[in-house]
């Protein structure tokens, strides 16, 4: 009776829990070009790249106004409190020296000056600096497009493998509860023993565990693929695993490193240039400024307040301005000699760097070419080990195999299984490091299907 009074009980459970996966939203399911585009698109770090690029346009508008007309307006109002006293000693007007207080008690200025910068070296170098600012801007714009997509593909080839490694525990999985069945109806008709049921069923369990722990190992992975690509932790996604690998898993054609395609090389190429011309700049702080300028101003004073801004005389005036640097306390000579040093700095670091840049090269070759063998390798032994393990199978069923044949068997099939999912991880991301260590990250990326 109570069996049949929990059952309405269960019924309404089972329905609650068809509804609550049927009401769960669905994972926004994403290819490795579409990753890629998000990625581009939402990632915080472009938004900060592309500001930067902003910054360098405004600091080129900043340069030219050094050469563009300078307009100031000025207007100040004196209450001369208690006005300065002059002496005028006795004798020239006077027998006695004379007290006379000049001026007036409220006196009201304003005036509007024009400058305008005439010869000046150091700002027709800014202005070319500044040129090669906003290209750097740019170009590191584009490093920083290469790094999220690096970062986006391997962590959307670390998915993807363990997808596949999934697929064959979950293939493993069926093959052993086939076997639990014909085992246990041995077992049951007295022809099999119940250690090898038992076994068997140990085998089975360690199958769900590792299941398990994959989907562990994926939920991660998925959460680092959405950090890369700038997106809501909490959001639900999957990726789309019906990848072509025959792409993927080819060795590239015999290429040669050209360092001024890495984009790395450009910036600090450019970098150099930019240290040009602070020498340059330096070197120009030793030459004189010549500027013009035009004043119009007027003034009204007073010693009654009202009456004080009712009077105004005007005035003007044009002129040159003539700076000649003569001595500053070797200031100048200091900032030109360390600027030369940086340069020279500056020079060999971008040598050391193209050093690295061929090493870098040569390992991700050798390791690209290693990672292919290795995976050509362990492929051939998965396959020669999935034979064998069909054979000892079939063997077993039959009962012309032991338990302990079939379960070597198996074993040896699952570490080739996992000898394999690893080594095309490795020659995926060996992949990447080669394409990326050449330059050529963006047009790979952009073959694939």
């Amino acid at each position: 009776m109570k069996k049949v009074k929990n059952l309405p009980i269960t019924i309404s459970l089972i329905i609650i829990s068809v509804i609550a996966k049927a009401q769960e939203p669905q994972a926004t399911v994403f290819s490795l070009k579409e990753s890629i585009a998000y990625s581009l698109e939402n990632n915080p770090s472009s938004t900060i790249y592309k500001n930067e690029v902003l910054i360098a346009k405004e600091k080129k508008t900043e340069a030219l106004s050094g050469y563009l007309p300078q307009l100031n307006g000025t207007a100040t109002f004196d209450d001369n409190l208690k006005r300065q006293v002059t002496v005028l000693p006795a004798g020239a007007f006077s027998k006695e020296e004379i007290k006379i207080q000049f001026g007036n008690q409220y006196n009201t200025n304003v005036v509007a000056q024009l400058d305008q910068t005439l010869f000046d070296r150091s700002i027709t170098v800014a202005k070319e600096a500044n040129k090669v600012n906003t290209l750097v801007a740019d170009l590191k714009l584009l490093q920083n497009n290469e790094n999220i997509v690096y970062n986006t593909v391997m962590a959307y080839y670390q998915i993807l493998t363990l997808n596949e490694q999934e697929k064959l525990l979950v293939e493993n999985e069926k093959k052993y509860e086939e076997l639990l069945r014909i085992l246990q109806l041995q077992y049951e008709k007295g022809v099999a023993k119940k250690i090898d049921y038992d076994r068997m069923r140990v085998s089975q369990n360690n199958i769900k565990s590792q299941l398990s722990l994959l989907k562990t190992n994926k939920e991660l992975a998925l959460n680092k693929l959405k950090f890369a690509m700038g997106m809501d932790l909490s959001q639900r996604i999957a990726i789309n695993d019906s990848l072509d690998y025959s792409m993927q898993v080819s060795m590239p054609l015999g290429s040669q490193l050209d360092v001024k395609n890495l984009l790395d090389f450009k910036i600090q190429s450019n970098n150099i240039r930019l240290q040009e011309l602070d020498v340059e700049r330096r070197r120009f702080a030793f030459f004189p400024t010549l500027a013009g300028y035009a004043r119009y101003g007027a003034q009204t004073f007073g010693n009654d307040f009202g009456k004080s801004f009712s009077n105004w005389f005007d005035y003007s005036s044009i002129g040159l301005k003539l700076n000649i640097p003569i001595f500053d306390g070797y200031r100048k000579k200091s900032q030109l000699a360390q600027s030369r040093l940086g340069l020279l700095n500056a020079q060999e670091n971008l040598k050391l760097s193209q050093r690295n840049y061929e090493l870098q090269f040569q390992n991700a070759n050798t390791q690209l070419f290693r990672s292919y063998t290795s995976m050509n390798d362990n492929k051939q032994t998965l396959d020669l080990a999935s034979d064998i393990l069909k054979n000892t199978s079939l063997q077993y069923q039959k009962g012309t195999a032991s338990l302990t044949d079939f379960l070597n068997s198996d074993y040896s099939y699952k570490e080739a299984q996992s000898n394999y999912i690893s080594s095309l991880l490795n020659f995926l991301t060996a992949r990447v490091d080669f394409e990326k260590a050449q330059g050529n990250l963006s047009n790979y990326v952009n073959q694939l299907k």
